[in-house]
């Protein structure tokens, strides 16, 4: 074939359709072949060996991560049919606290030169129709989880033990939740007390004054949750603990510039965030 293109190159006497025909051959097939539909080939299985990690990415973010330009991208992930998952109805979770913490978010003369930890409980379904309950904790200023805890139950002791696992430290900074009672338990105050964290609770019915826990809770069932079925706990918590470690070092966030939390917090010389551990 090769042999056949040089025969016909551009000057040359030989007619392309005379020979095309002698040869048996489609007289497209002896024009010299670009380059770009190898490189479209290479760059689609770099993008589906990233969602393997997490397909609820879109061109931008995977225009980070490889380091190409994010029309490029979404012109691949076009041509072989790539697209991210895209987000289903928030789950509403009921319970109110019976001692509601005020808003200091609300107060800008309360949060001014603090720092602020978000947290919230969500709900994960296994295939036996059983219902697992995880609690994080989120650092606004890098957007890192610096702790999380799944258990079959949701009592006070879920955010207790995420509590436990964070290792930040930042006396005096807030920590903001919902009003859920587990939140408002005494044994949770008196924990967020011994670690120097002064508490602050959403209004009621009101998402939108916790938006950064919210919008992690979204992003965490897209690409965890929902993503594959999970016959017992142990299969989830491995899932789990792998993304969020990915989301933690790897995964760009808009808001930090495309950096991962990780990258941020070291390019801004701020506590880093240890691996997350759920087994």
């Amino acid at each position: 074939m090769e042999l056949a293109r040089q025969m016909c190159a551009s000057g040359s006497p030989i007619n392309k359709s005379q020979l095309a025909r002698t040869l048996g051959i489609a007289r497209s097939s002896l024009y010299v072949q670009t380059k770009r539909p190898k490189m479209d080939k290479e760059l689609a299985v770099h993008i589906e060996e990233l969602h393997e990690q997490d397909d609820t990415m879109g061109h931008r973010k995977l225009a980070v991560l490889l380091g190409t330009g994010k029309n490029r991208v979404k012109r691949v992930m076009h041509k072989y049919g790539i697209a991210a998952r895209r987000k289903r109805k928030k789950y509403v979770y009921p319970g109110k606290a019976a001692q509601v913490a005020p808003n200091l978010l609300r107060k800008p003369e309360a949060v001014e030169g603090k720092e602020i930890v978000f947290s919230d409980i969500l709900e994960v379904r296994l295939c036996d129709g059983s219902r697992v309950r995880g609690c994080f904790a989120l650092h606004k200023q890098t957007r890192a989880i610096l702790g999380m805890a799944f258990d079959y139950h949701m009592r006070a002791d879920l955010v207790m033990g995420t509590i436990q696992t964070m290792t930040f430290q930042a006396p005096g900074a807030i920590f903001h939740s919902d009003q859920g009672k587990q939140f408002g338990a005494e044994q949770t105050r008196h924990l967020l007390l011994q670690k120097g964290f002064v508490l602050s609770m959403s209004r009621a019915g009101t998402p939108t004054d916790n938006p950064y826990a919210e919008r992690f809770v979204g992003t965490f069932k897209l690409a965890v949750a929902e993503r594959y079925r999970y016959h017992c706990l142990g299969a989830f918590l491995r899932t789990a603990e792998a993304w969020v470690n990915f989301y933690n070092h790897q995964r760009p966030h808009e808001s930090l510039g495309n950096l991962s939390p990780q990258q941020f917090a070291a390019q801004s010389a701020l506590e880093k965030v240890p691996v997350i551990t759920l087994m």
